[in-house]
């Protein structure tokens, strides 16, 4: 199944992606969204989110698979947030409607995310190179 989600990340003034590989990749991306933090917590950044007023951001957690990583102290209530997990226990943290699965992507589906989420210009050499990314994950 395959989600055209161009028109959903367009409405966001700001998206900002968060490794969630581990707890250190994730602290660090978060600090990195705090501007001119030096003592940085968890909470700093979402004071900091929650200070940007008139704008609609999306906190997109990227790769939340380690089922030991407790996600839950880095999601606040407000604002948007994307989870893509093979976790299925992380479902905890959705909206009881907003639980979506998605199925694995044939190759030209997984292309094109993934040029569109890199933000790439769509060149025949970035598609080249695309094309490669994903027969390697395939």
């Amino acid at each position: 199944m395959f989600y055209n989600l161009s028109n959903t990340i367009n409405s966001f003034s700001e998206i900002f992606y968060v490794d969630a590989t581990n707890e250190q990749t994730l602290q660090a991306d978060l600090k990195a969204i705090t501007p001119g933090s030096a003592e940085w917590s968890v909470d700093a950044t979402w004071h900091w989110l929650a200070s940007q007023y008139g704008k609609t951001w999306l906190l997109y957690f990227d790769n939340a698979d380690d089922v030991e990583l407790d996600l839950g102290r880095f999601i606040s209530s407000f604002g948007n947030t994307l989870i893509t997990t093979r976790n299925s226990q992380l479902c905890i943290h959705a909206d009881e409607d907003a639980d979506s699965r998605v199925g694995g992507l044939h190759c030209e589906e997984s292309k094109a995310l993934l040029l569109r989420l890199s933000r790439v210009e769509p060149s025949e050499e970035n598609k080249k190179l695309a094309e490669l990314i994903v027969e390697v994950c395939f």
